[in-house]
């Protein structure tokens, strides 16, 4: 087949500018040290959409054109990333991929930081957000934990999942008469430690507590459902924020009331890495996927010199944790730095990470549905 000469290469990766989000809770500071950048933003942006072709859902706050949108550097100019693969699908998503999802993205990579506690809230399975939104997907997400720290004495947590004995009777009533101790008694409090892995499937209950930095990969939605009506101010949220449209019922329907000791929560919600070891002391570690989930999967590259990756056909988002290094593809060479994130087109191919050896260099590699993570190839 002869190549269209008006279609690029996409040889290299392209850089994604940051996108800062507002929501609910206050945060980021961990995002502006991420960056180098302290208290650029303030408390007010506290999430980072990594790669992002979902707008961001914002009642109640002032509107900002494209907010959630993800604009990327390509020939010199500054595109939304959603525009590029609509006019580009095949090259930027692979042929595989848009047999499967067309040309929708089918992730959403996130960077999050939380210097309060978020909303006890809960996202959508794919068969509530078929019923009450008409997507096909729900809001299935996994938190890769990079740090944490205490935020005014208190110490990091996670709240999720219901503790045995709870009921939807129980939980509703929680929710009517807006006892949130009562809501946080009826779950599960946990420490989080860098280097942890928590999947949280749809209509499971949760609230990231203060303190928390890391990194989300989920479905492709923003849809939060909340059971606190009010933000820790004591401001009124907007109806639309607690139950997105789906009504009071809508919004206890979405919970799924299996409840856990805590060594089942560990098990079936704290992951653990698949790893591989590389002969220059380089780790490969799959965080996510399957027989996890089937929405997504995640890896973590640990470069001590040189890793080469084989392409699977299709797209990745690449998220450099910490350090600096190179990532070397037939397009030529591309500096990575700490805080920075790209896209990886399809027609990309193969490619290497390379550290410049002078500090840990680690790089999340997020794949979509449908794309298998491909270790790396050694000789």
């Amino acid at each position: 087949m002869t190549e269209n000469p008006f279609v690029p290469e996409f040889g290299v990766p392209l850089k994604v500018e940051p996108m800062r989000v507002r929501r609910t809770y206050s945060g980021g500071m961990g995002i502006d040290h991420w960056h180098n950048e302290a208290g650029r933003f303030g408390l007010e942006r506290p999430e980072e959409w990594l790669a992002s072709v979902t707008p961001a859902i914002n009642p109640g706050f002032a509107k900002e054109e494209g907010e959630g949108l993800s604009r990327v550097e390509w020939q010199g100019k500054s595109l939304v990333l959603k525009d590029l693969l609509t006019q580009f699908p095949q090259e930027m998503l692979g042929d595989e991929h848009c047999k499967n999802l067309g040309g929708e993205l089918g992730i959403l990579a996130k960077m999050i930081d939380s210097a309060e506690r978020l909303s006890i809230q809960v996202h959508p399975d794919k068969e509530f957000s078929r019923k009450y939104f008409h997507s096909d997907y729900g809001k299935t997400e996994c938190w890769y934990i990079l740090q944490t720290r205490e935020v005014q004495e208190q110490e990091p947590y996670l709240l999720m999942g219901f503790r045995p004995g709870v009921t939807r009777e129980r939980w509703q009533h929680c929710y009517e008469t807006q006892d949130i101790r009562g809501m946080i008694d009826c779950m599960h409090k946990v420490t989080p430690k860098a280097g942890e892995v928590w999947l949280i499937d749809g209509g499971f209950p949760h609230a990231i507590g203060p303190g928390c930095c890391l990194i989300e990969l989920q479905e492709p939605t923003d849809y939060t459902l909340r059971t606190e009506k009010t933000r820790s101010d004591g401001s009124l949220l907007p109806e639309q924020l607690i139950h997105q449209g789906a009504g009071e019922e809508g919004l206890m329907e979405c919970f799924h009331y299996d409840t856990l000791e805590e060594e089942q929560l560990r098990r079936l919600h704290c992951l653990e890495p698949e790893c591989r070891a590389c002969r220059d002391g380089s780790v490969w570690k799959k965080l996510v996927g399957v027989p996890y989930t089937q929405c997504f999967s995640m890896v973590s590259v640990q470069v001590k010199e040189r890793v080469d990756l084989p392409s699977n056909g299709g797209f990745q988002v690449a998220v450099v944790v910490k350090g600096e290094g190179r990532i070397l593809s037939r397009g030529g060479d591309t500096v990575l730095r700490q805080g920075e994130h790209f896209f990886l087109p399809a027609r990309m191919g193969d490619f290497s990470l390379c550290s410049n050896g002078k500090e840990p260099f680690e790089v999340l590699l997020c794949y979509p549905p449908h794309s298998m993570p491909v270790p790396p190839q050694e000789d």
